[in-house]
């Protein structure tokens, strides 16, 4: 310490390797007294969750958030390829209506005998509002169990060019793995924003795409007219998969429809209930 005219103490900071041994030596001590170190319950797991919560970054075209491509190299780590393919999955992107598009849809599979899987986003109250086994949240020791498996696997791989994956796009592979361990027969899966670069489009092969009601959502990312939101929700298609959509405002079709034409896949428009 210093004292000033004032009478009044300031502190002196060390300088260089002085400061940055003084840092390092506050965070280990940070990280030995942490109390959830070894603990592995619910509430832990939480906590980890909230770790990964990042901003949002505008995209260029190219990229959104942390790199998309990363995704895959995530399922590789899990060794979720193979399982993943085999997944019946039906993937709805949108942006009014999406959400209870999904819920009709599992509900319908559901009923015809099916086990299924639901992935939807946001929760209300409880995280595993996200994951639904045939029409239930996901059991809380379930989710223990298949979040400790992907979070282990993945704080494995990190380094600093591939750190781990954020909040939305973890919960994403953790409720592909939760689907593909539980067994499910068919699931459905809700877009988060987008299409082409969000984290559910890691999905290779669905079974069938479908896009409900467009409008003008998330411009800061997806683009100022209809006909560029569209083609980032069409960015769910994919070759050899049949698309659906509800009607849609002529700009929003036409682009729909060339991506469709593109991939030479059908694309059916499916009359309001």
């Amino acid at each position: 310490e210093r004292p000033c005219v004032s009478g009044v103490h300031t502190l002196v900071w060390p300088a260089g390797d002085l400061l940055s041994e003084a840092i390092s030596r506050r965070e280990t001590t940070m990280a030995a007294q942490d109390p959830t170190e070894g603990v592995r319950d619910y509430e832990t797991a939480l906590a980890k969750i909230g770790t990964l919560i990042f901003s949002r970054k505008r995209v260029d075209g190219t990229s959104w958030g942390d790199d998309f491509n990363s995704m895959s190299t995530c399922v590789q780590h899990l060794d979720m390829e193979e399982d993943l393919r085999k997944l019946s999955i039906i993937h709805v992107a949108g942006t009014k209506g999406k959400g209870s598009t999904c819920a009709f849809a599992e509900s319908i599979l559901r009923e015809a005998g099916c086990s299924t899987g639901l992935f939807t986003s946001p929760h209300l109250v409880d995280i595993r509002e996200r994951f639904r086994i045939n029409g239930e949240p996901v059991a809380k020791e379930i989710f223990v169990l298949r979040f400790w498996e992907v979070w282990d696997r993945l704080q494995a791989k990190v380094t600093p060019e591939f750190p781990m994956p954020t909040y939305f796009r973890f919960l994403t592979l953790l409720g592909l793995h939760i689907f593909i361990q539980q067994k499910v027969q068919a699931v459905v899966l809700e877009v988060g924003l987008g299409g082409r670069w969000d984290a559910t489009n890691v999905v290779p092969a669905p079974k069938v795409c479908g896009v409900s009601s467009l409008g003008y959502d998330h411009m800061e990312l997806l683009g100022h007219t209809l006909r560029e939101i569209a083609g980032e929700k069409a960015g769910i298609f994919k070759a050899g998969v049949p698309a659906f959509t509800s009607p849609q405002e002529e700009e929003a079709m036409l682009s729909l429809q060339a991506r469709a034409d593109q991939l030479q896949i059908p694309l059916e428009v499916v009359t309001p209930i």
